[in-house]
């Protein structure tokens, strides 16, 4: 029986890792939608990041206690082999197609029910100038969090109150995104919200992504450390795809298949490598014993 509950306790970080890149996914189909619908990212931004700070403050305050906030702030083979596998499994899915697979059995499209404001949809193909903007800008995404997965596996020794550390990012962030969305978006009818996708979009990706799955992160990179977190984003992009072929009419090609097959071989060989590597550490720490000084 306790070998059971140590077996589910430390299946906890992998479970919970998997949701959260569910969640995600989800997100990116919202961001879709509110995209297709005229909303500005940059006022998204800002409303997500102040429903994150909304939510995230007195989360933070009925669990660390926010006054009392102390300022004093080799991986094996294996896992570099699944590593490696998950991120060529990734590339896969986005520079190769491939033959189109159709084995959509219904035609729903929720594009088609969120248009844009002037009544027309967007174009489905950006200029040039506009794909490799946006390339760049993913690839500065990725970096930036890349990194902040670093500095909280660091923050993690000084300071692991993850709500309160939640708590502070998503204020500062959203005091520079409403900065910034005032002095770029001046039409006020950006900012205005009613009971639409929007409005789900913003209060979702605040509460959910910002909020939940940001302390859920780091209490994974605490347990297992930023390697062990990072390792489960190949697998986003598989949900994304999937939905999207699903539920925006988007097509799915057999490189999309052959990448997810890739990612799930990755992220298998890295979780096996990660739980081989913890039994060890058990094994040796139990084999060493207590250590008794001499009178």
């Amino acid at each position: 029986m306790k070998e059971v509950c140590n077996s589910l306790q430390g299946l906890k970080p992998v479970i919970v890792m998997v949701f959260v890149q569910i969640a995600y996914a989800a997100m990116n189909i919202m961001c879709k939608l509110v995209i297709n619908d005229g909303m500005s990212m940059r006022v998204a931004t800002a409303y997500r990041l102040i429903c994150a700070s909304a939510f995230t403050i007195p989360v933070a305050l009925f669990f660390d206690r926010l006054e009392k906030l102390n300022w004093s702030l080799a991986e094996g083979k294996a896992k570099v082999m699944g590593t490696a596998i998950g991120i060529s499994g990734a590339m896969l899915m986005t520079f190769y197609n491939g033959a189109e697979i159709n084995i959509r059995s219904s035609n729903i499209n929720l594009l088609h029910a969120h248009q844009n404001q002037n009544g027309h949809m967007e174009p489905q193909h950006a200029d040039f100038s506009n794909k490799l903007l946006g390339v760049l800008c993913a690839i500065g995404s990725s970096c930036f969090f890349s990194l902040w997965f670093i500095i909280q596996a660091k923050m993690n020794k000084e300071y692991p109150s993850h709500h309160s550390s939640t708590a502070l990012m998503s204020t500062m962030g959203a005091i520079q995104a409403i900065v910034f969305a005032i002095c770029v978006d001046r039409d006020l009818t950006q900012w205005k919200l009613g009971y639409n996708i929007r409005l789900l979009m913003v209060a979702y990706s605040g509460i959910v992504i910002s909020g939940i799955a940001t302390i859920v992160i780091a209490w994974c990179i605490k347990m297992r450390g930023p390697l062990f977190a990072s390792v489960f984003y190949p697998l986003q992009l598989l949900l994304v795809a999937v939905s999207a072929y699903l539920l925006l009419d988007e097509k799915l090609y057999l490189g999309s298949i052959l990448g997810a097959v890739l990612i799930v071989c990755g992220l298998y060989i890295v979780l096996w490598s990660k739980n081989k590597e913890m039994k060890e550490k058990v094994q040796v720490t139990s084999m060493a014993g207590p250590t008794y000084s001499e009178a």
